[in-house]
C-alpha cells in the first residue's frame, strides 16, 4: 500500500513539474502590461491585461472591463493576435521574447518602435477607475477662496455607478446628474453634468485608506470624500 502511495505521489510530482515547465515557455495565460514604448514616449494603459488561452483564442481589457476578444497564433517567435470587435492590425507581427514569468513584445509601427512589457499574472488587475466605485461622502472642500476650509455639506454625496454615470446630492435634496469617465493613463477624473448647461470638470484624484482627493485640473479647488455604504437620509 506505501509502495503504491509512494508512486502515485511521485507521478503527480512529474506531472506537476511538466505543467509548470509548459506554463513557463508557453504565453498561454493571463499578463498584465506593465510598460508601452512608442519611440521615445512612454504611453502604458492602465491595468491592461490579455489572456491567451490554449485554443487559440484571446481576450484584453482593462481593469474589470473586458473590451477586445479574438484569435492569436504564434509561429516561431512572431505573435499575431485578431482581435475580431477591433481594427484590423496591419503592422507586422511582434517579435516576442519570454523570459520566466516576464515577456516582451517589439515591433515598428509607422517608423517607430515599439516595445511592450508584460508579466504573468493571476487573477484580473483592478484599475483606478475600479477603485472609485460605489458612494462617497464628502468630508472636506478647500474652494479657491482664500485657501480657507469652507463648512461641509454633511450631506452632500457622489454616487460613481458601474455605467460611467454619477449622482451628486446634496442635503437640500437637489441633486445632479451626469457621466463621467477616467483618463485610461493616468489618475484623471472627467465629468460633465446632463441638463441645459453642461459643464465639464476635470479632477486628478487619488485614494488612500478609503479617502478620495478630488483636485480641480485647472486650479486649487480640492474635494475629499470618505467611502460609505448607505445613502444618507
Amino acid at each position: 500500500m506505501n509502495i503504491k502511495i509512494s508512486l502515485l505521489f511521485i507521478i503527480f510530482l512529474l506531472l506537476s513539474c511538466n505543467k509548470i515547465g509548459e506554463h513557463k515557455n508557453s504565453i498561454v495565460g493571463l499578463w498584465l502590461v506593465e510598460k508601452v514604448k512608442i519611440g521615445n514616449e512612454e504611453m502604458t494603459p492602465n491595468a491592461r491585461w490579455v489572456n491567451f488561452k490554449k485554443d487559440s483564442t484571446q481576450t484584453s481589457g482593462n481593469g474589470w472591463f473586458q473590451h477586445s476578444f479574438g484569435a492569436w497564433k504564434l509561429k516561431g517567435s512572431l505573435l499575431s493576435i485578431e482581435n475580431k470587435n477591433g481594427i484590423s492590425d496591419t503592422a507586422e507581427p511582434f517579435n516576442v521574447e519570454l523570459k520566466d514569468e516576464t515577456m516582451k513584445w517589439s515591433r515598428i509601427e509607422d517608423g517607430e518602435n515599439v516595445v511592450v512589457l508584460l508579466k504573468r499574472i493571476n487573477k484580473i488587475p483592478t484599475s483606478k477607475g475600479n477603485e472609485l466605485l460605489g458612494l462617497w461622502k464628502l468630508k472636506s472642500n478647500n474652494f479657491n477662496d482664500n485657501g480657507n476650509i469652507n463648512k461641509v455639506d454633511d450631506e452632500s454625496t457622489l454616487f460613481l455607478k458601474w455605467d460611467n454615470t454619477y449622482v451628486q446630492q446634496n442635503s437640500s435634496e437637489k441633486k445632479e446628474f451626469g457621466i463621467y469617465k477616467i483618463h485610461g493613463h493616468k489618475p484623471e477624473l472627467q465629468m460633465v453634468n446632463y441638463g441645459e448647461n453642461p459643464k465639464f470638470k476635470f479632477y486628478n484624484f487619488s485614494l488612500k485608506d478609503n479617502i478620495l482627493t478630488l483636485k480641480l485640473r485647472d486650479g486649487d479647488d480640492e474635494l475629499r470624500y470618505i467611502r460609505v455604504h448607505q445613502f444618507l437620509q
